[in-house]
C-alpha cells in the first residue's frame, strides 16, 4: 500500500512539474512576435496550461481590485498554486 502511494504521488508531482515547465514556456512564446497563425507548438502550449489558468482567472474576476490592474496575475497565482500541490504530494 505504501509503494502504491509512493507511484501516485511521484507521478503527481512529475505531470505538476510538467505542467509547471509549460507554463515557463508559454510565458517565453508570450515574448515571442508571432510570424504564422497555425503554430502548432504555441497552440498545444496554450491548450494545455489554458486548462489550469482559466478557473483561477475566472476565481480573481470576481474581485474587484483584480480587475482593475493591468497586468494578468492569474497567471503567476496559477504558476504558485501548482508549485504548492507539487510540494505537498512530493511530501507523502
Amino acid at each position: 500500500m505504501n509503494s502504491m502511494l509512493y507511484v501516485f504521488s511521484r507521478t503527481i508531482v512529475l505531470l505538476l512539474d510538467a505542467v509547471q515547465l509549460m507554463m515557463l514556456i508559454r510565458a517565453i512564446l508570450s515574448w515571442i512576435p508571432q510570424n504564422q497563425k497555425e503554430n502548432v507548438i504555441r497552440n498545444f502550449v496554450y491548450t494545455v496550461t489554458e486548462f489550469f489558468i482559466a478557473p483561477v482567472r475566472a476565481f480573481l474576476d470576481r474581485f474587484d481590485w483584480v480587475r482593475r490592474t493591468p497586468l494578468d496575475i492569474s497567471f503567476l497565482v496559477t504558476y504558485i498554486l501548482l508549485s504548492l500541490l507539487s510540494t505537498f504530494f512530493s511530501l507523502l
